[in-house]
Formats: structure tokens, C-alpha cells, sequence
């Protein structure tokens, strides 16, 4: 084979990894993850068949769950023993590649019948990790002609499992969630029941306990998303600088933007889950309210006519006015939605002093915004549901049920209140009661970055704490493209004796969520008692309150966002080390 072929097929193959990567990241039904890993792995790797095996611990045998190119009662039926009589067992037995590039010279293996009907010669079978110190099995391709397999083939299938094995514990996770989805379903039912047995205070706690529930659920699928999508966005910028045919170029910036759409939808999860960074200062809202309304009057078209009442007096208020922007754009394009024929919408502001808590706001100084339509309204029974991720009353296709979600987490998180009412037939009003920031100290201001364009490495050495397995891969070998030394290890506990050693280390880059009894922010804590010097640059897909407190950023603390591209990680490297 030509150095040419050579390097057309490797892209082919890396195309094939970030088109499943995608196609898994889109796709719930594991099965169908896996039908789908069996058929990509055997047109990557031109050979007829390919299946997948998962362990079974009670019988210690692995079962064919999945595969291409077989005849009907192979799949689902065949099974294994886990040891060293079969290509398969051998692999997951040593833990190591199993590359057969001739059956039929080797006759250490009892095979089923199954191979001599489909005429099996050659086989390469790699193990596909699972959650824990247990496999969940075992990828295998399978060729009717002898054939020399070289570590070409070895790694491509080697990538190709460990992409699948972040895929069945995504889709395993997604399963796990889909059941308490459900089960919160009946929860809610449940809850519609006895609504009619309890008084209106019960009523409020049973729907703040079940958001909270909602949100912690989201708040860590979020997790696991933000992670893949890590993975996912490096290695197709890694395919794009590569690519050197058109198809390919366009394919891995497809997927790029696809991962990005990824991101966004985190992004809003995040901010209903109430685990988004924010940067609260004191802002003008009157200002801020006449600044979006010239925006506003564009977007949603000559037929709504968009008037404001402000009040004189409003004070300031202590909120992240970009946070706020967007609040008020999607309270604005919901009214939208909810006047087809045209109509008013009012933005109006006023102070608010509450000074006897009925359970819903609490005591205390507000700015209230209020932002009414004059369209359909809402029906009484929906009212409690509209602030629920994914709950909306639009047609298919016409929203996806984030943005109430969203302004509900931010006003939330942002130690506010939000309420709505509504008259079918006269309209909706929504209205958010914002901190006061009279009587109130001023937030540390966080620690900003200067947005740069240039890549900027350096030479200085970094201890890199990462405990999923892709994710730390593709961080070091970012990092060390940009010229700095690792080390690395994949928790607080490895990352102590590491730094209880003799070895220079100048940026302790951390994850915030590990396995075992610290997080990020614990173990910097601990770590700067050794080394009082280290610099520390967190990330995460969201730190479950680690640095984020009252919806702020640690002052001095810096986060590293996931997903993130190459560049933003250059750019927090150098801050973090200037700091």
C-alpha cells in the first residue's frame, strides 16, 4: 500500500470515529449504538463481518449482542466461554488486542460452528471498557481471508471501542434517567392527585421539591454531555487541520457544528439546573430594559408593537446583565409565539419592598420586571408546568421548552423570584423580581481573561487530574502540543503524591467532579498548602457548587468550561500561569 492509500485510508477511519461519535451522541437505543458499531467497524476496516460481545459476570461467558454480515441465530444466541479458548476470551482474559490472522493455523481455540459456516479465517477483537474495573465486552472483526493485520488496524479498532464504550455508558446513563423521568412522571401525577388534599403552601413545596429534583437530574446529564462533547470537539479540530480532501473537511465541520449545537443545549440545561457561572454587578435595569427594547422591535417584526413603562425611581440591582439580555429576549419571543396575529407587548419595572414572606418571595428589597403579551394565554392547568426543561404548549418543531426553563434557573440562581399568570384569550404576565442592590455589598469581581486569537504555548509543567479516561487523552495531548510537560493522574489522591514529590509543577489543571472523597476545589485547597506558589486553572461540564456560590464564581478562581476548543484552553493556560 502507497504512503498515499495509507493516509487516505487512516482519515477515512478517523471520519468513521467522529461520524459514530455523532451518531451516538444522537441515538438513546443501545442497540441500535451497537448494530451501528458493528457496521461501521466493518466497512472501516473492509471485512464482512464484525460483532459485539457483552460479559455476562453470573455465567462468565460473552454473549454476541450485535453484529454485520451474519446469518439468522448468531446474534443473541451465540455465546462464549471468557477465557482463553476463543479469540474473544483471550482478549478479555489478558486485557490486551487479540489479532488471529489465521484461524486455521491456530488450534489452541475451540470455536463455535458458527465460524466454519461463515467461513471465518482472520479476527482482531479489542475490549470495550465499561464503568467500572469490569469490561462490558468485547469488539471483534471477523474476515473470510487470511489477512496481516498491522497496528494500523489494531489502533483503529482500539479508538473505535473506546469511543463505543463512552457510548454504552452514555446510552446505559440515558436509560437510568429515562427510567426516573418516568418514574418522576408518576411522581408528578401523584402529586396532581393530592393537590386537591392540600393547602396552597403544600402545593408550592411539593413544585419547588420538584423542580430542585429536575434540576439535579439535568444538572448531570449535563455532566456526562459536556464530556463527550470535550472529546468531540478536539478531535474534529484535529480532523479539520488534517483533512486534505474536501469531503472529509466538510464532514468533521458538520459534526463540528453539530457539537456545538451540543453545547448550546448544556449550556441551557446549565442555566435551568442553576450551575452556570454568573457575574453579577450592579446594573441600571431601566437602562438595560430601553437598550433591549431597540433590539427587540426588529426581531419581533412590525405587527408587535413593544412599548415600556419604567419607574423613575427603580434602583439598581445586583444581576449578570448578559444573563438578564437573555432572559428578557426569551420572555419576548415566547409573547411572540403567543400573538400569531399581532398584538402588544409591555416591558414595565418598578420597586419592590417585600416585608411579609407568603412562601413564594421572600423578604426583601426587588426590582421587578414584568413582560406582558396580549396573546392566547395559558389554561389554568398548564400554569404550574410551564418553568419544566422541555415542557411547551407550542406545536412540534416550534420551540424546545428551555426558554421559560432557562430564565427560570437564572432568576433562581441569581437568589431572585419569578412568577406568571395568565387569562386564555387576554394575554400572559411574567414577572422577575430581581436583588435589590440597595443595602447589599458589592460581589468580588471575578478573575476575567482577555479574549486572544493567538495560540500561545510555553514550556512549564502541568499536572493534569482527569478521571474520564477520552477526556484526559485528548487534554494532554492538547497540552502537550502546546509545548508544556505533563503529568498526569486520574484523582485527588494520585494527584497528592504527585505533589508531596520532589517534581516541579507550576499549574495544577483539575477537574471539579472525580471519583473518591474530593472534588477539584478540595484538592487545590490542599494542594496549596503544600505548594503555596501553584497556580490552579479548574474545569467542568458544572461544578455542582465547588466554586459557584450564590450563582458566583470563586473570586480569583478560574474555570475552563466544557466543551471547550484548543484555543480557549491556550489562552486559560497562560492566564492561569500569569496569575
Amino acid at each position: 500500500m502507497t504512503a498515499a492509500a495509507k493516509v487516505e485510508r487512516l482519515l477515512c477511519q478517523q471520519a468513521a470515529i467522529a461520524s459514530f461519535g455523532s451518531f451516538a451522541l444522537r441515538e438513546r437505543d443501545l442497540l441500535k449504538i451497537l448494530t451501528e458499531a458493528a457496521r461501521v467497524c466493518a466497512e472501516g476496516l473492509s471485512v464482512p463481518f464484525s460483532k459485539v460481545c457483552r460479559y455476562r459476570a453470573e455465567k462468565n461467558e460473552l454473549l454476541i449482542v450485535a453484529g454485520h454480515g451474519w446469518h439468522d441465530g448468531v446474534i443473541g444466541h451465540v455465546v462464549s466461554r471468557a477465557d482463553t479458548s476463543s479469540p474473544q476470551g483471550r482478549a478479555f482474559t489478558t486485557g490486551q488486542p487479540s489479532i488471529c490472522n489465521d484461524l486455521r493455523k491456530d488450534a489452541d481455540f475451540e470455536l463455535p460452528p458458527f465460524y466454519a459456516a461463515h467461513g471465518i479465517v482472520s479476527t482482531i477483537d479489542v475490549i470495550i471498557k465499561g464503568s467500572d474495573d469490569q469490561p462490558y465486552g468485547i469488539l471483534e472483526i471477523d474476515n473470510d481471508q487470511q489477512h496481516d493485520y498491522d497496528q494500523h488496524d489494531v489502533n483503529f479498532l482500539t479508538a473505535f471501542a473506546n469511543v463505543l464504550a463512552e457510548a454504552v455508558l452514555t446510552a446505559t446513563r440515558s436509560a437510568a434517567m429515562q427510567f426516573s423521568v418516568d418514574r418522576m412522571k408518576e411522581l408528578v401525577e401523584e402529586k396532581d392527585r393530592l393537590l386537591h388534599e392540600r393547602d396552597a403552601s403544600d402545593q408550592q413545596l411539593r413544585q419547588a421539591q420538584k423542580m430542585e429534583a429536575i434540576g439535579q437530574l439535568t444538572g448531570g446529564v449535563a455532566h456526562d454531555l459536556n464530556n463527550i462533547l470535550t472529546v468531540i470537539v478536539g478531535a474534529t479540530e484535529v480532523l479539520i487541520d488534517i483533512a486534505d480532501r474536501p469531503d472529509v473537511a466538510d464532514l468533521a465541520e458538520m459534526i463540528d457544528a453539530a457539537a456545538a449545537r451540543g453545547g448550546d443545549l448544556t449550556q441551557r440545561l446549565l442555566a435551568f439546573a442553576r450551575k452556570q457561572p454568573l457575574r453579577p454587578r450592579e446594573i441600571d435595569v431601566n437602562s438595560l430594559v430601553i437598550e433591549a427594547a431597540k433590539l427587540l422591535r426588529p426581531t419581533l417584526g412590525a405587527r408587535i408593537r413593544v412599548e415600556t413603562k419604567l419607574a423613575g425611581d427603580t434602583s439598581l440591582s445586583l444581576i449578570d446583565p448578559g444573563q438578564l439580555n437573555n432572559a428578557i429576549l426569551n420572555l419576548a419571543l415566547n409573547a411572540r409565539d403567543a400573538m400569531a396575529d399581532g398584538g402588544k407587548l409591555t416591558i414595565e419595572t418598578s420597586n419592590v419592598v417585600v416585608d411579609d414572606s407568603d412562601g413564594e418571595i421572600t423578604v426583601g428589597h426587588y426590582v421587578m420586571i414584568a413582560v406582558t403579551d396580549s396573546g392566547v394565554g395559558i389554561p389554568v392547568d398548564l400554569l404550574n408546568r410551564v418553568f419544566e426543561p422541555f415542557f411547551t404548549t407550542k406545536d412540534v418543531g416550534k420551540g424546545s421548552g428551555l426558554g421559560l426553563s432557562m430564565v427560570y434557573g437564572f432568576v433562581k440562581q441569581s437568589n431572585g423570584h419569578i412568577n406568571i399568570s395568565s387569562e386564555v384569550g387576554r394575554g400572559t404576565t411574567v414577572r422577575i423580581y430581581l436583588p435589590s442592590a440597595v443595602g447589599a455589598a458589592a460581589p468580588a469581581a471575578p478573575a476575567e481573561v482577555a479574549a486572544s486569537s493567538n495560540m500561545e504555548g510555553g514550556r512549564e509543567t502541568i499536572l493534569v487530574v482527569e478521571d474520564d479516561p477520552l477526556v484526559r487523552k485528548l487534554i494532554v495531548g492538547q497540552i502537550k502540543s502546546l509545548g508544556y510537560a505533563t503529568l498526569v493522574v486520574v484523582n485527588a489522591a494520585e494527584a497528592l503524591a504527585v505533589l508531596e514529590g520532589p517534581q516541579q509543577i507550576d499549574l495544577l489543571f483539575t477537574d471539579m467532579i472525580m471519583p473518591g472523597s474530593m472534588n477539584g476545589r478540595q484538592l487545590a485547597d490542599v494542594a496549596l498548602r503544600h505548594r503555596a506558589a501553584l497556580k490552579v486553572l479548574f474545569t467542568s461540564g458544572y461544578s455542582q457548587g465547588a466554586i459557584i456560590h450564590h450563582g458566583q464564581l470563586d473570586a480569583g478562581a478560574l474555570l475552563l468550561e466544557k466543551p471547550f476548543r484548543k484555543l480557549d484552553l491556550a489562552r486559560m493556560l497562560r492566564a492561569a500561569i500569569a496569575a
